[in-house]
């Protein structure tokens, strides 16, 4: 095309057609104009197409990792609510006769008083989505939104987690160690030896208003750090809903 646009250029100068001329040179132009845009045109759906598949590859990978946080979460809560449940009925028996508090498994409630543990989500996908720039391919503004408040709530259950730890160990278990049994406690425990030669004294702790305030602070503690799991557990769901490449993302 653009060679028979040549040909009459040539042949409009030779006959001093020079408005012919200029028509045939635009023309000429205009084809070229075209033909790079159509270029560029094909150049960025080729793009897109690739962002596409990227992104939907970025998908599944946090859909999957967030899926298993889901039920790892779900357990630690159920474990912690758990913690709650035993230190309230603790706080319930302190203070009540001594027939009353030796009718209940006193070293087994407060075995499960002391036994937490953190919830440590896998964050291997979001972390290469995140510090590899990525996450401008995400075409979701709510999902983008949402990773960055799972990081702010990661953060904040991490400082719930050391509240309540720091609590636990400088406080309530040094008060355990020297005022009860710890071996009588720990049998309920993956340290299965036995119960402690000595008296058994853990059912006194009931009758002291100092052991009544360490396990008021120990279910402050829990009760905290279960809010936090709890934030953790809503922003979970919302993730896995964006990431279901099953049905519609929502922008």
């Amino acid at each position: 095309m653009i060679k028979f646009f040549r040909k009459l250029r040539w042949s409009s100068l030779s006959r001093k057609r020079i408005p012919k001329y200029l028509l045939y040179a635009t023309g000429e132009i205009l084809l070229v104009v075209i033909g790079i845009l159509i270029a560029l045109q094909v150049n960025d759906w080729n793009e897109n197409l690739k962002n596409d598949n990227k992104e939907q590859l970025i998908l599944k990978d946090l859909h999957l990792e967030f899926q298993k946080n889901k039920e790892k979460l779900q357990s630690v809560i159920q474990h912690h609510q758990e913690i709650v449940d035993a230190t309230t009925q603790v706080l319930n028996l302190v203070g009540q006769p001594e027939a009353a508090i030796l009718q209940h498994n006193i070293d087994s409630l407060l075995y499960i008083t002391i036994d937490h543990y953190d919830f440590s989500p896998n964050e291997s996908a979001i972390s290469e989505l995140i510090s590899s720039g990525k996450l401008n391919l995400i075409t979701s503004d709510n999902l983008r939104l949402l990773i960055f408040e799972w990081v702010s709530a990661v953060e904040e259950k991490t400082e719930g987690y050391e509240t309540m730890d720091e609590m636990s160990q400088t406080l309530t278990l040094p008060y355990i160690t020297k005022n009860g049994s710890m071996k009588d406690i720990d049998q309920f425990g993956i340290v299965k030896i036995g119960h402690s030669k000595f008296e058994a004294v853990n059912y006194k702790l009931f009758k002291e208003r100092e052991f009544e305030n360490h396990m008021d602070n120990q279910v402050w503690g829990v009760t905290n750090y279960l809010l936090k799991l709890k934030r953790l557990e809503i922003i979970i769901n919302d993730i896995v809903r964006f990431t279901n490449t099953e049905t519609p993302t929502q922008k």
